[in-house]
């Protein structure tokens, strides 16, 4: 019924993940494995190859550092898919609104995000779930962390290995892909807890620049009031801005990262001036810093 396609580097965590499968998905299924350990594949390369070998037409793109918390699982997910007409992907955590500037499938806000997840953060764990008593939440981006799909919607839509030929944004570009003709939700019904998170480093960086050149002409995407719209699109400009800076990119490159994708259309004078504040304090506080 389900393949279960996984990029695998770490074989403690692979068959750790694959216990889990056994004794919660209560369905027959075959896991895909791509054996990654030696680096030799991007994410996308991977997925593709698996997709390709997988025997059943429901497919679960999966990271291995993951536990299942949820029984039954595989029949939940395929029946929600039966029923509601034009399923594309069903993830456990994603986004109602993805914005022209670069960002990540999060945009940060309670009334836009919606995530049903056990992450850890070191020794410590957290349960995060805002879907409330909604079973299912309609979203236009999700976490690369699980994805649930048929092999139709991969068929139409196969992972951009060219572009993303790494480990980030894979997961935005398959579900911006997906969801111009089919339907994307978040699911409360199934948990998994998560052992590691995101590293928002240079490549990510550079993948997310890629990823926002490749869909300006069809971001923003989602359904929600203009002001709303022009407040995430400068808080996550202002981000994307000081990410940039943090990773010690040029103050020339990151202004010039700063400055497209929608500057002008969302200018705001107040807001322009207190972020020239912020740079300028910046640099003092690090001058500051190199001095002493």
């Amino acid at each position: 019924m389900i393949s279960i396609i996984i990029c695998s580097y770490k074989e403690d965590y692979f068959q750790q993940v694959i216990k889990s499968i056994d004794e919660t998905i209560n369905l027959p299924y075959e896991i895909v494995k791509i054996d990654n350990s030696q680096g030799q594949y991007g994410i996308c390369k991977a997925y593709n190859l698996g997709a390709k070998k997988a025997s059943f037409d429901y497919l679960c793109f999966l990271h291995e550092d993951i536990i299942f918390k949820s029984g039954d699982w595989g029949n939940k997910l395929i029946n929600f898919f039966i029923a509601q007409q034009n399923t594309g992907i069903i993830g456990i955590a994603g986004s109602r609104y993805k914005s022209l500037c670069p960002s990540s499938w999060a945009q940060g806000l309670f009334e836009t995000d919606y995530i049903n997840i056990v992450q850890c953060y070191g020794k410590e764990t957290s349960h995060v779930n805002n879907l409330e008593q909604k079973g299912y939440v309609e979203v236009v981006t999700l976490d690369g962390v699980f994805l649930f799909t048929h092999k139709h919607v991969w068929q139409d839509n196969k992972f951009d290995e060219v572009k993303f030929d790494r480990f980030h944004c894979y997961d935005l570009d398959f579900c911006l892909q997906v969801a111009q003709n089919r339907k994307l939700f978040v699911s409360n019904e199934v948990l998994i807890e998560h052992f590691s998170s995101g590293d928002l480093n240079r490549d990510w960086v550079n993948y997310s620049i890629i990823l926002a050149e490749k869909w300006k002409n069809s971001l923003p995407k989602g359904d929600l009031p203009g002001h709303q719209q022009k407040e995430i699109e400068w808080r996550n400009r202002k981000i994307f801005f000081f990410r940039m800076n943090i990773l010690n990119y040029s103050l020339l490159s990151s202004l010039k990262v700063f400055l497209k994708w929608g500057f002008f259309t969302n200018f705001s004078l107040p807001k322009t001036f207190h972020f020239i504040k912020d740079i300028i304090l910046t640099k003092l506080k690090i001058s500051n810093k190199r001095f002493y």
